[in-house]
């Protein structure tokens, strides 16, 4: 059970629920730990349940014929992964999820979470409403690849400084927790061409690196980039 149930009003798929709906997840899902690049599933597992990433960092990705790595997603802090199976009807994953660093992570039981819906229908309707939020967010993630590489990488930059609540500062910052070999991957770019974009904004003083932290020096142009 989680011991912070107040946290689960900061996952959207969970937003429009009341406390007392809140409490009824709680009470049938799991905490479980996973040490850095612990596998969580695996295509073609048996689907059991979804997941809500509190601490740490998720990758959710499929693998190619040749061993190569498709990511999908990257998930920081309150995202939700593998709920789409419950929608769906699949009996297996059809993707891969891995931590990517020591992670803390919900389980909500497939079986157990489908009875409450059954049970609730004022609770169904609202995560169903929560769920098409969802989507809209991911139809957002289309525009990213259709942008060009720089305004893919413009609009990464510009969306993690507002996850970090840090935009208004005279220099946004967010810490950038993932490899970059990975986050090329999700923006659908070769490693090299993301260390180009990169080297291209720290010349043009659009952004500065200290460690894993990334700055916006010049936000504007930041912006500009993100139209491209």
């Amino acid at each position: 059970m989680m011991e912070q149930k107040h946290t689960l009003h900061d996952v959207p798929l969970f937003t429009k629920l009341s406390p007392n709906e809140l409490k009824l997840i709680t009470n049938i899902s799991k905490t479980k730990k996973f040490k850095k690049n612990q596998i969580i599933f695996l295509e073609g597992e048996a689907f059991s349940g979804f997941y809500v990433l509190l601490t740490g960092s998720v990758k959710v990705y499929k693998l190619r014929g040749d061993g190569e790595e498709i990511v999908l997603s990257m998930l920081e802090p309150y995202g939700s992964f593998a709920e789409s199976y419950l929608f769906s009807g699949s009996r297996f994953y059809s993707s891969c999820a891995q931590a990517l660093e020591e992670s803390t992570i919900l389980y909500i039981p497939s079986d157990e979470f489908s009875a409450l819906l059954g049970r609730n229908p004022a609770f169904a309707i609202r995560i169903s409403e929560a769920t098409a939020v969802r989507l809209m967010e991911l139809s957002r993630g289309f525009d990213l690849a259709s942008s060009s590489v720089e305004g893919r990488v413009a609009k990464y930059l510009l969306n993690e400084v507002q996850l970090n609540n840090s935009i208004r500062m005279p220099e946004p910052y967010f810490n950038l927790l993932i490899r970059k070999k990975d986050l090329a991957a999700h923006l659908g770019m070769a490693s090299e061409t993301l260390s180009r974009t990169f080297r291209k904004f720290k010349l043009d003083k659009i952004i500065r690196e200290v460690s894993k932290k990334i700055f916006i020096t010049n936000l504007k142009k930041l912006r500009d980039s993100a139209e491209e």
